[in-house]
């Protein structure tokens, strides 16, 4: 049995009831300021009253332009990319934009094939966040296809981007733990391969430590981006010479290393210092609260949208490092007299 279509009503019969042609109904919708607005709140009225909405689908059409953004990011698990994504869709919203999203769990070849769907769609420009910018596929897509877009949480020197300075955060959050007296201290991270704000992070940390003629940073590589390995953590803390704070890639990981600690009979920050980055709201309801670098994901993602469509508009803005900084909390301490006895419960 064919389910039909309900019919919609026509701008010409909305005219018609409102006593105006079919191009005053249409400046209604698209230019209401060149209107009265006794004869605007005519219009409105009939077509609430009549379910009328104009179709967006063929103004597009006509415009060459779908009024539609593509979002692409890693997932929406993590509170940081789902923030980024309210940034984004409410300011593009804002602007009469509507926002097409994907995510790719950071697998490249899901990064390529969210991309060619989008330029299938014809969406007007992306914003996305991909594994590593350099050399990468879906980017190099984009490209060749003449497709705007702009990197959010990325730093890229080929292509537009709003993020943080990664690599000076860090040295932030290594300068705090190092006044608390901190000299062996461990990053720890996802595989780097999948994260080049890891690795600048990493990358920042082991600047700071040299500078203040701290012990060399240890790194610490567990098999995903927000969940620690106790097998890794065991062996990480095991001997005199193990680190007395862990400084962690994200959020999500520090949880879960904090989570495998007092599993392993260790108090934060007791024995062992932690701290993470990006700064989730959920982290200030942790007991105790974690201490972390806060980056404004909701205005990466805004800004990035508003960046987009000055793009879309002819304009070239340029690539853009919001502020961080250094969110207290209760995670971080000075470091114990002796860690014996740290040490020996984790063995």
């Amino acid at each position: 049995m064919t389910r039909k279509t309900p019919s919609r009503p026509s701008i010409v019969e909305v005219a018609r009831k409102a006593g105006v042609s079919p191009a005053t109904v249409s400046r209604a919708f698209n230019q209401p300021e060149l209107l009265k607005p006794d004869t605007l709140a005519r219009i409105e009225a009939v077509a609430r009253n009549d379910g009328f909405r104009p179709n967006r689908v063929g103004r597009s059409l006509r415009a060459g332009s779908t009024r539609t953004i593509g979002l692409l990011l890693p997932t929406l698990g993590n509170p940081v990319f789902a923030e980024c994504f309210e940034g984004a869709e409410r300011h593009a919203r804002k602007a009469g934009y509507s926002v097409m999203m994907s995510t790719t769990s950071y697998a490249p070849e899901v990064e390529v094939m969210a991309a060619q769907t989008f330029i299938d769609h014809q969406v007007d420009g992306l914003i996305l966040t991909v594994g590593a910018p350099a050399r990468n596929k879906a980017l190099s897509l984009l490209q060749a296809a003449g497709m705007p877009h702009v990197l959010a949480y990325n730093e890229s020197g080929a292509h537009p981007f709003v993020s943080v300075d990664n690599h000076a955060a860090a040295r932030d959050m290594l300068a705090e733990l190092a006044a608390l007296g901190h000299r062996r201290i461990a990053v720890v991270t996802g595989p780097l391969s999948a994260s080049d704000r890891a690795r600048r992070r990493l990358e920042g940390a082991r600047v700071e430590a040299a500078e203040l003629g701290l012990d060399e940073v240890g790194h610490l590589v567990m098999p995903a981006h927000t969940e620690a390995s106790l097998d890794s953590l065991r062996e990480a803390l095991r001997g005199p010479e193990a680190p007395t704070a862990l400084f962690c890639s994200n959020d999500l990981l520090a949880a879960s290393v904090i989570t495998h600690l007092v599993a392993m009979g260790l108090s934060v920050p007791r024995d062992l210092s932690v701290c993470g980055f990006d700064g989730m709201a959920i982290g200030g309801l942790m007991v105790p609260p974690l201490t972390s670098v806060e980056q404004p994901s909701r205005d990466i993602g805004a800004t990035a949208c508003a960046h987009l469509l000055t793009r879309l508009s002819g304009g070239h803005p340029p690539s853009v490092r919001l502020p961080h900084r250094i969110l207290p909390g209760g995670t971080v301490a000075a470091p114990p007299a002796s860690t014996r006895v740290a040490r020996r419960k984790s063995a």
